[in-house]
């Protein structure tokens, strides 16, 4: 009996916490909540054991037990740090760690200055980056920290019983793979495994045509075409297969000059301008749809000569847009086409994306708890993906290969405020020079933006959209013809982001990070930012008269009643402003949104200061940039001929005004009046 219960003890995990004699309460504690585990397969050690041991020996039994330590528990106190134990044992013990002998379990009970020690590139428990003192509610905390004493000690417990052969492949392949631990786990820091910027490894992720591409690639002289919207890893992807291929596969001169050209820089242009003088190996365009079409065109017929001659030195692979590789099979012959491969490429599935996310996690030993929630928003993108894991995994401080696993439960909402924060340093000017342009009353920027947010692949075809809106077509049509031109010329910088060909009449956003940014944005707050005007509703009618004139505001209402209960139009005048409103904002926000102005002229009107200096004014202006209808209606004698009103035709003769007519003529003339509104807002509804 004796000897069954002594082999069991040795079976046991040897778990060792090591802590300043000042910090015992704690140490207490974690005990009464460890007493599960302890009673089953840990066995533990501590200080507490000092007072069994002579002081002399007291060195080498520390010695001792750091050697034969499964997992070794620092309660990291000031007092600690300062202590003769510390200073015997904390070399040792941060060897064996990275060795992999040993996992250490770092706990900061108080405040304590880590710079300059060899704790501080360490993750600490509790993970929010406070000491224990520091927590609300310290026994919840205490209790985390002993479920993840208790995860890392039952995974190593299960990795001893194993054969040695097996140990090792499992432990890479579990959550709970420890930071620093050597032979268990690489370690990694958060930006060399979710990339904001450059190449991914850690997180690369094939496309299911891969293997296909490298066998485009290995065939001499062959053409290669890749096109699909971007942030899906189309370049990523030819420069991982390249770097795959042996030089048995690609061929010595080719491996040897691989050369990336982007249309966007002007140096790599004017390089692409004398491409068959110097090409050698394999040259990679890409962005190929930014190149002028002269250039576009001489590249195109240059891989006519390469798809007709087959060279053993010399490959060329194109990247752009969707289109792009249509556009090559439409300009060359028919069995030239055949000797160039043509990929395209999509977004990626959600599978791929939560392969991307998994290889994060199993890299940085962490486990997202909303990775349905990622791979909605992220909507196919690999850039996006990243941006959202890393700026998660830095909310959580898993800045590097965690030493226990960690759980990252929440935390949305701020990556996503953060990654906004990052676009609007990136992407604002740019949107907001876009919006702006056309003026105050011109929408199209706006809109077309908007539009744009709302287009998965982030290609506008604005042929297809002048067709699905005719009603916009023209506004279209001027915006790529003037406001686009003025645009690049005044903000040469805009193109980086939006790239527009009215030639072929698309409005491309490269960067993904730019749509989610567009989807994220409050389109009613830039309009107001970039001083926008609300588009006129053409239902919206303001009733624009002095106040001495209300008895014929009264009689026009009453006319226009039967209409404007159809629903047809809504009247305004500036009774409808409540006591206690802001009556001058109210009246220039209906003033803004009106499509049709009625303006009651008398000698009144245009001799009261604030109509003709204020409401008059807008009203004009909104004729000329808006295109707001006025229409006068000459309700007493005056000098309409003389005002600024002369250019509107009036509704009625202003030789006959309403206040000069007998009552039936005068019914009859507001009978007349409210068909011909009728008539004019129904008009400019269709």
């Amino acid at each position: 009996m004796g000897d069954s219960s002594l082999r069991e003890d040795k079976e046991k995990l040897r778990l060792f916490v090591l802590f300043d004699l000042a910090d015992r309460s704690y140490f207490s504690r974690l005990i009464s909540h460890m007493s599960p585990l302890l009673s089953s397969f840990v066995r533990l050690t501590s200080p507490e054991d000092f007072k069994a041991v002579v002081p002399l020996r007291a060195e080498r039994w520390l010695s001792s037990h750091i050697e034969s330590a499964d997992v070794l528990v620092l309660l990291v106190s000031p007092d600690l740090l300062a202590s003769h134990v510390y200073e015997v044992t904390i070399s040792r013990a941060l060897e064996r760690a990275r060795q992999g002998k040993m996992v250490l379990i770092p706990i900061l009970l108080r405040p304590t200055v880590l710079e300059g020690t060899p704790l501080a590139d360490r993750q600490m428990l509790p993970r929010r980056g406070r000491a224990l003192s520091q927590c609300v509610d310290e026994e919840q905390d205490l209790l985390e920290i002993v479920r993840e004493i208790r995860a890392i000690s039952e995974e190593h417990w299960q990795r001893r019983s194993l054969p040695q052969s097996l140990s090792a492949p499992i432990s890479e392949g579990r959550s709970r793979g420890l930071a620093g631990s050597g032979q268990l786990r690489r370690h990694y820091r958060l930006d060399e495994v979710f990339k904001r910027a450059g190449l991914p490894t850690v997180t690369f992720v094939p496309p299911s045509n891969f293997e296909r591409l490298k066998l485009a690639l290995v065939e001499p002289g062959r053409g290669v075409v890749i096109e699909g919207p971007s942030g899906i890893g189309k370049t990523t992807a030819v420069q991982k297969a390249i770097r795959q291929l042996g030089k048995w596969e690609i061929g010595q001169e080719q491996q040897q000059t691989i050369t990336l050209l982007s249309a966007r820089m002007p140096a790599d242009r004017e390089r692409l301008a004398s491409l068959p003088d110097w090409h050698q190996g394999v040259v990679i365009i890409d962005d190929f749809h930014r190149l002028e079409p002269g250039l576009r065109q001489e590249l195109i017929d240059y891989l006519k000569l390469l798809a007709d001659t087959q060279p053993e030195d010399r490959k060329l692979v194109i990247i752009g847009i969707p289109g792009t590789g249509q556009s090559f099979i439409s300009s060359i012959a028919f069995d030239t086409a055949t000797r160039f491969d043509h990929f395209k490429m999509g977004r990626a599935s959600d599978k791929e994306i939560l392969q991307l996310i998994k290889q994060g996690e199993q890299a940085l030993n962490v486990t997202f708890e909303c990775k349905d929630e990622i791979i909605r928003l992220v909507d196919g993108s690999f850039v996006l993906t990243q941006f959202l894991c890393y700026y998660l995994c830095a909310y959580y401080k898993a800045i590097q290969t965690q030493l226990s696993h960690v759980v990252i439960r929440s935390g949305l909402t701020e990556a996503i405020q953060d990654l906004m924060g990052t676009l609007e340093m990136k992407f604002g000017l740019a949107i907001r020079q876009f919006a702006a342009a056309g003026g105050p009353y011109d929408q199209t920027g706006l809109y077309l933006l908007e539009v744009l947010s709302q287009n998965r692949e982030g290609v506008l075809w604005l042929s297809l959209l002048q067709r699905a809106e005719p009603g916009r077509a023209h506004d279209v049509e001027r915006f790529l013809s003037q406001c686009w031109p003025q645009l690049v010329a005044a903000h040469p910088e805009l193109t980086f982001h939006l790239f527009c060909d009215p030639s072929v009449g698309v409005l491309l956003a490269e960067d993904p990070t730019l749509i989610f940014y567009l989807r994220h944005c409050r389109f009613d707050l830039l309009a107001r930012e970039i001083g926008k005007r609300p588009a006129p509703s053409r239902q919206q009618v303001f009733i624009c008269y002095a106040h001495e004139d209300r008895k014929w505001l009264k009689q026009l209402r009453r006319f226009l009643a039967p209409i404007e209960q159809k629903g047809l139009f809504d009247l305004w005048d500036d009774t409808l402003i409540s006591a206690g409103s802001r009556w001058k904002e109210k009246l220039e926000d209906a003033i803004a949104r009106a499509g049709v102005a009625i303006v009651l002229v008398s000698a009144k009107l245009l001799a009261s200061d604030f109509v003709m200096t204020n409401q008059l004014p807008k009203l004009l202006e909104r004729a000329r940039l808006a295109g707001t209808l006025i229409i006068p209606i000459i309700v007493s004698p005056c000098l309409f001929e003389e005002s600024e009103l002369q250019h509107f035709e009036p509704a009625n003769d202003p030789q006959k005004p309403l206040a000069l007519l007998p009552k039936p003529a005068q019914e009859q003339a507001l009978t007349n009046i409210a068909r011909r509104i009728t008539a004019a807002v129904t008009a400019r509804s269709e």
